[in-house]
Protein backbone atom coordinates (compact mmCIF):
# COMPACT_ATOMS: atom_id res chain seq x y z
CA UNK A 1 0.00 0.00 0.00
CA UNK A 2 2.32 2.93 1.01
CA UNK A 3 6.02 1.38 -0.06
CA UNK A 4 7.76 3.78 1.83
CA UNK A 5 6.44 3.76 5.29
CA UNK A 6 7.66 0.73 7.55
CA UNK A 7 4.81 -1.31 8.73
CA UNK A 8 5.16 -0.56 12.14
CA UNK A 9 4.27 3.05 11.91
CA UNK A 10 1.11 2.12 9.81
CA UNK A 11 0.25 -0.05 12.67
CA UNK A 12 0.23 2.62 14.81
CA UNK A 13 -1.79 4.96 12.56
CA UNK A 14 -4.22 2.49 12.26
CA UNK A 15 -4.31 2.08 15.93
CA UNK A 16 -4.78 6.19 16.13
CA UNK A 17 -7.48 6.30 13.82
CA UNK A 18 -9.27 3.76 15.58
CA UNK A 19 -8.93 5.10 18.73
CA UNK A 20 -9.51 8.80 17.84
CA UNK A 21 -12.81 7.70 16.18
CA UNK A 22 -13.61 5.23 19.39
CA UNK A 23 -13.42 8.59 21.51
CA UNK A 24 -15.56 10.57 18.51
CA UNK A 25 -18.15 8.03 19.28
CA UNK A 26 -18.24 7.85 23.36
CA UNK A 27 -17.45 12.41 23.90
CA UNK A 28 -18.17 13.66 20.86
CA UNK A 29 -18.27 17.23 22.24
CA UNK A 30 -15.96 17.36 24.12
CA UNK A 31 -13.27 15.22 21.55
CA UNK A 32 -14.05 18.27 18.93
CA UNK A 33 -13.40 20.74 21.30
CA UNK A 34 -9.80 19.35 21.85
CA UNK A 35 -9.40 19.01 18.29
CA UNK A 36 -10.83 23.02 17.49
CA UNK A 37 -8.17 23.92 20.62
CA UNK A 38 -5.46 22.37 19.05
CA UNK A 39 -6.09 23.42 15.69
CA UNK A 40 -6.02 27.03 17.06
CA UNK A 41 -2.91 26.74 18.67
CA UNK A 42 -1.32 25.25 15.76
CA UNK A 43 -2.55 28.58 13.77
CA UNK A 44 -1.75 30.92 16.75
CA UNK A 45 1.79 29.53 17.42
CA UNK A 46 3.17 29.33 13.62
CA UNK A 47 1.61 33.10 13.19
CA UNK A 48 3.97 33.90 15.78
CA UNK A 49 7.08 32.27 14.85
CA UNK A 50 6.56 33.73 11.11
CA UNK A 51 5.46 37.57 11.97
CA UNK A 52 6.16 37.67 15.56
CA UNK A 53 2.18 38.20 16.44
CA UNK A 54 -0.05 36.15 18.13
CA UNK A 55 -2.94 37.06 15.92
CA UNK A 56 -3.25 38.00 12.16
CA UNK A 57 -4.31 41.52 11.79
CA UNK A 58 -3.59 44.37 9.63
CA UNK A 59 0.39 45.63 9.77
CA UNK A 60 1.47 48.06 11.94
CA UNK A 61 2.35 51.50 10.87
CA UNK A 62 5.24 52.87 10.85
CA UNK A 63 6.36 55.76 11.73
CA UNK A 64 7.02 57.81 8.56
CA UNK A 65 10.86 58.95 8.73
CA UNK A 66 11.37 62.92 7.60
CA UNK A 67 12.63 63.15 4.30
CA UNK A 68 16.12 63.88 3.95
CA UNK A 69 17.43 66.74 2.58
CA UNK A 70 20.42 65.90 0.10
CA UNK A 71 23.83 66.60 1.38
CA UNK A 72 26.00 68.47 -1.24
CA UNK A 73 29.54 66.77 -1.05
CA UNK A 74 32.44 68.49 -2.29
CA UNK A 75 34.08 66.53 -5.28
CA UNK A 76 36.77 64.09 -4.27
CA UNK A 77 40.35 64.33 -6.07
CA UNK A 78 41.11 61.50 -8.23
CA UNK A 79 44.17 59.54 -6.94
CA UNK A 80 46.78 59.49 -9.38
CA UNK A 81 46.66 56.44 -11.69
CA UNK A 82 48.83 53.77 -10.85
CA UNK A 83 51.21 52.82 -13.74
CA UNK A 84 49.57 49.67 -15.13
CA UNK A 85 51.78 46.32 -15.44
CA UNK A 86 52.38 45.11 -18.96
CA UNK A 87 50.74 41.65 -18.54
CA UNK A 88 49.19 41.57 -14.97
CA UNK A 89 47.93 37.66 -15.99
CA UNK A 90 50.84 35.35 -16.65
CA UNK A 91 50.23 31.56 -17.90
CA UNK A 92 51.90 29.38 -15.91
CA UNK A 93 52.94 26.04 -17.62
CA UNK A 94 53.61 23.09 -15.53
CA UNK A 95 56.06 19.92 -16.56
CA UNK A 96 53.20 17.10 -16.39
CA UNK A 97 52.98 15.66 -19.63
CA UNK A 98 55.50 17.52 -21.41
CA UNK A 99 58.90 16.11 -22.01
CA UNK A 100 62.36 18.23 -20.67
CA UNK A 101 63.91 18.30 -24.75
CA UNK A 102 61.03 21.08 -24.97
CA UNK A 103 61.59 23.20 -22.51
CA UNK A 104 65.15 23.12 -23.03
CA UNK A 105 64.61 26.00 -25.86
CA UNK A 106 62.07 28.34 -24.23
CA UNK A 107 62.48 30.53 -21.70
CA UNK A 108 60.04 29.72 -18.92
CA UNK A 109 59.53 33.28 -17.72
CA UNK A 110 58.84 34.53 -21.71
CA UNK A 111 55.06 32.70 -21.06
CA UNK A 112 52.09 35.87 -21.30
CA UNK A 113 48.71 35.54 -22.03
CA UNK A 114 47.13 38.11 -24.31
Amino acid sequence: MFPRIPPIILIILLFAVYGLLNRIIEKPLQTLVIIGLSVLLFVVVRNYLRSGKFLPGAPKQQKQAKPKTPVSRAPLKKNAQQARRNHPFRVIDGNKGKSKENQGDQDPHNHISQ
